[in-house]
């Protein structure tokens, strides 16, 4: 049984090497990587920052960190904005780092409705320390060195994405496509491509109780919404909703495609996700929790699931605020 499981272990660890960017269970606080569209939907200023262990149960798995800050030029209609993204995998130190800037701009189709279309452009930079890593050359001599190939590989490429989104009061749906450019991301001399990603999201609000002349001030309300996810031989859903009164957000997610028969060496990566969140609005911060459990042939007691944190924090002057502004995208 141990021995199907490490198989197993090797086989996602692998794809996910070569196939798969990293993923957030709390994908709408992260608004610049989900969608490049989603940049400057906010009042004005707003930093984010998230940090997600996935699998800590399995030794040397994968840590993602990403912070990004994003600005409303509302005068302009446009929205201005960069990130900084670190995902290490794996025993061997993989360290994916992914630096970049979005611009999105925004068309006014009615009162409380708007199209928004954006761009990411960014330099990206992959490497490995292959010190920690067998060959089989080593086996056949015995040396503790492999002649096979350096102690440490890199590779430096830019990235292109673009991202459409339709929002309203209550409701919104947007696509991403990533990678657009398909740049070569291979480390051993070779021709890698990165595949495309494509992203399909959206979203409704059911809105319970609301202040002000324009119930602008959203005081309780339910969200349902879903991420669809697709990545060279990959695909997943995440689909999910949450429920916010006053300064609370909790919320259950579940991620996978459970009717879909993966071929050998792709398979389900099935979970379920609680989450937490609390908004402290007089720092204009909003702090979330969520934990996933995992239910797919990798097993919980392997995995131990996964944590994420994530930290956003607003500031906005007074007559910005009172602007109607259309700032419906989910907080968590």
């Amino acid at each position: 049984m141990k021995k199907s499981v490490s198989i197993l272990i090797l086989l996602i660890s692998t794809a996910k090497l070569f196939a798969q960017d990293p993923q957030f269970t709390q994908f709408y606080a992260n608004p610049l990587y989900l969608n490049p569209a989603f940049t400057g939907l906010t009042y004005e200023h707003r930093f984010s920052a998230v940090y997600r262990n996935q699998w800590p149960g399995i030794k040397g798995m994968y840590s993602t960190y990403m912070a990004s800050y994003d600005y409303n030029a509302s005068e302009a209609n446009l929205g201005i904005g960069g990130f900084v993204l670190q995902d290490k995998q794996g025993v061997a130190n993989l360290v994916s780092t992914q630096t970049g800037v979005n611009f999105a701009y925004r068309i006014k189709t009615g009162k409380f409705s708007e199209a928004r279309g954006g761009v990411m452009i960014a330099y990206g930079q992959k490497k490995i320390d292959r010190t920690k890593l067998t060959f089989n050359d080593q086996f056949i001599t015995g040396s503790s060195a492999s002649q096979d190939i350096a102690a440490i590989n890199q590779v430096n490429y830019f990235d292109m994405g673009i991202g459409g989104l339709f929002n309203s009061r209550n409701f919104w749906g947007g696509m991403a496509v990533k990678h657009i450019n398909q740049a070569n991301t291979s480390m051993t001399g070779g021709v890698e491509p990165l595949p495309v990603l494509f992203t399909a999201h959206g979203g409704y609000r059911y809105v319970i109780k609301a202040m002000g002349s324009s119930r602008t001030k959203l005081v309780e309300y339910l969200t349902f919404s879903m991420n669809y996810r697709h990545e060279a031989k990959y695909d997943q859903l995440d689909i999910g909703g949450y429920y916010f009164n006053k300064l609370i957000n909790v919320g259950v997610w579940y991620r996978g495609l459970p009717f879909k028969k993966y071929k050998l060496g792709y398979p389900s990566r099935e979970g379920i996700a609680l989450l937490v969140g609390v908004e402290i609005p007089d720092r204009n911060v909003r702090i979330g929790y969520s934990y996933d459990i995992t239910i797919s042939n990798l097993g919980f007691n392997n995995t131990v699931g996964a944590h994420e944190i994530t930290v956003v924090y607003e500031v906005a002057r007074k007559r910005k605020r009172n602007r109607r502004v259309l700032v419906t995208c989910p907080k968590f």
